[in-house]
C-alpha cells in the first residue's frame, strides 16, 4: 500500500500546484482568440486613428491663418495698374519717416514725418497705418492717425503684438493714393 499511497499523495501535490497561485505564467493556458476580440482590437484601432486626425485636422483649420487675396486672378488683371501707380509714387519722390514703438501695457505708437522733393511738409492729406501680423490676421491693429504738426502725424494703437510686424502706411489726397509702403518692424 505504501507505492499506492506514494502515488496517489503524488497526483494530489500535482493537482494542487495547478490550481495555487504561484504556478508560473507558461503552465497556465493562454486566452483563446476569439472573433468578439479582433473585432474589438479592430474597432480600438480605428478608432485611435480616427481621433488623432479629427483633432489634427480641427487643430489645423482653428490655426488657418486665412487668405492675404481672396482671388489670385483679379490681383493678377489689377498687377499692371498698381505698378503704374507705383511708378507715379516713386516720382514723387517724397521722403517718409516712420518711427514705431510699443509700451509694456500693448499699445503701440507710431510717428510719421512726410516730406515732398523739395522738403516741404506734405499738406491736404489722409493718412492711414496698420501694423499687420505675419500669421494671424486677427492680431492686426489699425492705428488712429491724427495730423500733430506741418506733415507730422502721430497714431496709436491698442492691444499690439509683439514681434516682427509689417507697418503699412496710405497716404491719400482727395480719394486718390499718393502713398504706400510695407515695411517689416520689430516691435519689442
Amino acid at each position: 500500500m505504501s507505492a499506492t499511497t506514494s502515488l496517489l499523495d503524488r497526483t494530489k501535490r500535482k493537482a494542487m500546484a495547478i490550481a495555487s497561485p504561484e504556478t508560473p505564467r507558461e503552465a497556465r493556458q493562454p486566452r483563446p482568440l476569439t472573433g468578439r476580440m479582433v473585432f474589438a482590437m479592430f474597432v480600438a484601432f480605428f478608432g485611435v486613428i480616427i481621433a488623432v486626425n479629427g483633432t489634427m485636422m480641427t487643430l489645423a483649420i482653428e490655426t488657418l491663418p486665412g487668405t492675404v487675396t481672396d482671388s489670385s486672378y483679379r490681383s493678377s488683371q489689377r498687377f499692371n495698374q498698381s505698378l503704374a501707380e507705383a511708378r507715379e509714387r516713386e516720382a514723387r519722390r517724397w521722403a517718409v519717416d516712420a518711427n514705431v514703438a510699443r509700451d509694456g501695457s500693448g499699445t503701440a505708437a507710431v510717428t510719421i514725418s512726410l516730406r515732398d522733393a523739395e522738403g516741404a511738409p506734405v499738406d491736404r492729406i489722409s493718412v492711414s497705418a496698420r501694423l499687420l501680423h505675419p500669421v494671424t490676421r486677427s492680431n492686426d491693429r489699425t492705428f488712429d492717425v491724427a495730423r500733430t504738426g506741418p506733415g507730422t502725424y502721430v497714431g496709436t494703437a491698442d492691444q499690439a503684438q509683439a514681434g516682427a510686424q509689417d507697418l503699412v502706411i496710405e497716404v491719400k489726397r482727395e480719394g486718390e493714393t499718393m502713398y504706400r509702403s510695407r515695411n517689416r518692424v520689430l516691435l519689442p
